[in-house]
């Protein structure tokens, strides 16, 4: 078996694969590097830990050291490069590319076996472009929704309500309606754009949704069929950071 980790910055995520799997045996959230050790699954039968993470090196060399005193496994930690599993990055310091961008591209790309759009939809929107030769044609990061309408609050005179309905693309009737809605519209117009651009070129492009608000903005979406895969990020770790390989 093989344990798969995306560290975050406030959890962190894990499950367990069959070899040669991507359908989770056992999944979870600890809070700490610590609790990974709580986990209850028989260490003797895994065969590779894999992590994604954002956090500190010092924090990675905490489940570095986990893995070998616990399970005496060397953890494999996904590392932006400038190619993976047919996809090509090509910004000029590939380390500036987040490792989750990284990870859905190379998963998205080798879902569909061609052109792809990947948005992951939570804190920040972003939305990235694989080309059919599995060339990263570049991306764009913006606010989320709830992250738009915060910074409204904190630099105009605006107050919404905490208790907040799910928004509409739609003429607000209303503060609250207003922003959150009009924040939904302008995601969505972003979306849009980029996929109807990327399908003049190839129409057999796909779009993959993760995140928070995927179910949100596939509910919305206009004349776009939305596929929406939550474990793209570690779906990639299998291609950076194949079994076996350390």
């Amino acid at each position: 078996m093989i344990l798969e980790l995306d560290a975050g910055n406030t959890r962190i995520k894990w499950r367990v694969l069959e070899a040669d799997s991507t359908v989770a045996s056992e999944q979870g959230y600890v809070g700490t590097e610590a609790e990974l050790a709580d986990l209850e699954f028989a260490a003797a039968s895994l065969s590779a830990i894999r992590m994604r993470s954002v956090r500190s090196e010092e924090a990675n060399q905490l489940v570095s050291k986990l893995a070998m005193r616990t399970f005496n496994l060397s953890l494999q930690l996904a590392k932006v490069s400038r190619s993976c599993a047919g996809v090509t990055n090509q910004y000029k310091d590939v380390s500036r590319l987040g490792i989750d961008r990284w990870l859905a591209m190379v998963a998205a790309h080798n879902r569909c076996g061609g052109p792809c759009v990947i948005v992951d939809s939570g804190t920040a929107l972003t939305v990235d472009v694989v080309n059919s030769d599995g060339v990263h044609d570049g991306g764009y990061i913006i606010p989320g929704i709830e992250l738009m309408a915060r910074t409204l609050e904190t630099n105009t005179s605006i107050k919404l309500d905490s208790n907040r309905a799910s928004p509409i693309p739609e003429l607000g009737h209303s503060t609250d309606a207003a922003v959150r809605g009009g924040s939904l519209a302008s995601l969505l117009a972003l979306i849009e754009k980029v996929v109807s651009t990327v399908i003049k070129e190839s129409p057999e492009s796909k779009l993959y949704l993760s995140g928070g608000d995927a179910e949100l903005i596939q509910q919305h979406i206009v004349n776009i069929d939305a596929e929406i895969v939550a474990t793209l990020v570690l779906d990639g770790l299998a291609f950076a950071c194949p079994a076996g390989v350390t």
